[in-house]
């Protein structure tokens, strides 16, 4: 019996080693070494709080922080890669070189048997510079139109000013930072969330990424205060209108009425919108000429007009230069005020007035439309006083000032 094993051992032998090399051979043309390309894997940076601390931060360029991996291995590992597998970083501390390059380091940290991995891209191309920090003034838009034929009043953002540090090239592109939000069909006052935009000077989106701003990543919230409207009617006080010695002839504008927004308690008693003196003819011209004057900014505070093409109302004016009458009065026509019982007038006049104003005016005028009085209170005894007059006339006419009359005063005769 034990002949015959051993007459067939080595042949038994030979077929086992046929057998494990015919396997290895299947095995090795079943699940052969291949590559497999692994697209855009994210770059992770590590280590930038080096730079914070020394004032500076660090910009990416654009494209230079994702990587593409070629995998060697057998099939039956490359079918189960995931790009999760891989850490690709690269550290600031200790693999910056040239002040501009950053290398890219890649290791698997799957639990399978690879070969090999190539990398397209050797290094990460990085911008350090100054860190910088500006404040800019938050701007807000708004879209749609409130319920209820209201008007949009207030905008208050929850910030007024914005702080916003990062990279000085990118903080010196900001000229402006917006937050839009959308007020259709709101009434009363509401909060409404909005997104934080930085624009540029040609009013392109700056991109945030290496920013740091409260708001950059939430929604930033805005006040919104609704107003009732109402059409009122405008009146000019054209009493400083003219310069001395000239008077207002005509004077028209357009339009005659604007529309006013503010809370219905406000606008309730609100007939005409009362502009002052100031805002008629500032440079004093004289003739016939236009003025456009901004009446919004003569309103009450918590009034606005929300028609901004309403603000302005063009005046239309005449000033024309006075004309002058003499007028006579003789002392007779002139009142006599707080006289003594025991003293009298016995000399007094004749009193010369030059009233000035357009012609139609002092057309019109006559004796009887002038009163001239002396005040003689402070006249306890017979004599002469020089005291002053005071004249009235119709108020679109003038009297020089400083008229006196030299008044002589006697016993009464009844005393």
């Amino acid at each position: 019996m034990k002949t015959k094993v051993l007459d067939n051992l080595l042949l038994k032998i030979l077929s086992v080693v046929a057998a494990v090399v015919l396997w290895l051979i299947v095995v090795n043309i079943d699940d052969a070494v291949g590559s497999r390309p692994i697209r855009n894997v994210k770059v992770s940076m590590v280590n930038m709080e080096t730079l914070t601390s020394q004032g500076q931060m660090c910009r990416i360029e654009e494209g230079t922080d994702v990587v593409d991996l070629t995998v060697y291995a057998r099939r039956s590992v490359l079918s189960n890669l995931k790009s999760s597998d891989f850490v690709v970083t690269a550290d600031m501390q200790k693999d910056l070189q040239y002040g501009s390059m950053v290398k890219i380091e890649v290791n698997y940290v799957g639990d399978s048997t690879i070969e090999r991995v190539e990398q397209n891209r050797e290094n990460v191309l990085v911008s350090i510079e100054e860190s910088v920090t500006e404040q800019f003034k938050v701007v807000v838009r708004t879209k749609g139109e409130p319920g209820n034929g209201m008007v949009t009043g207030s905008t208050v953002p929850e910030q007024t000013l914005l702080e916003v540090t990062g990279p000085a090239s990118v903080v010196e592109r900001i000229k402006q930072v917006e937050v839009e939000v959308n007020i259709a069909g709101i009434t009363g006052t509401v909060v409404r969330p909005g997104k934080l935009t930085l624009m540029d000077s040609d009013r392109n989106a700056i991109d945030g990424t290496y920013l740091d701003y409260y708001g950059k990543d939430t929604d930033f919230n805005v006040t919104v205060t609704t107003l009732n409207k109402k059409t009122v009617g405008i009146s000019f006080d054209i009493s400083e209108a003219a310069p001395e010695g000239y008077s207002l002839s005509t004077i028209a504008y357009t339009p005659e009425t604007v529309t006013i927004a503010g809370s219905s308690s406000q606008i309730r008693p609100i007939s005409n919108l009362n502009i002052p003196a100031e805002a008629l003819n500032p440079e004093r011209k004289v003739g016939k000429f236009e003025q456009s004057v901004d009446i919004s900014q003569y309103l009450d505070e918590g009034l606005l007009i929300p028609d901004e093409d309403e603000h302005e109302i063009v005046v239309t004016m005449e000033i024309m230069p006075h004309e002058t009458t003499r007028y006579t009065l003789t002392g007779a026509q002139i009142q006599y005020l707080n006289l003594l019982s025991d003293l009298e007038v016995s000399e007094a006049g004749p009193l010369e007035i030059a009233v000035s104003g357009m012609g139609a005016d002092l057309a019109a005028l006559t004796l009887d439309g002038i009163t001239a009085s002396v005040d003689l209170s402070e006249c306890r005894r017979p004599g002469s006083y020089t005291l002053p007059v005071t004249v009235t006339v119709p108020e679109t006419l003038r009297v020089p000032e400083g008229l006196e009359l030299t008044v002589t005063l006697a016993k009464a005769e009844n005393n």
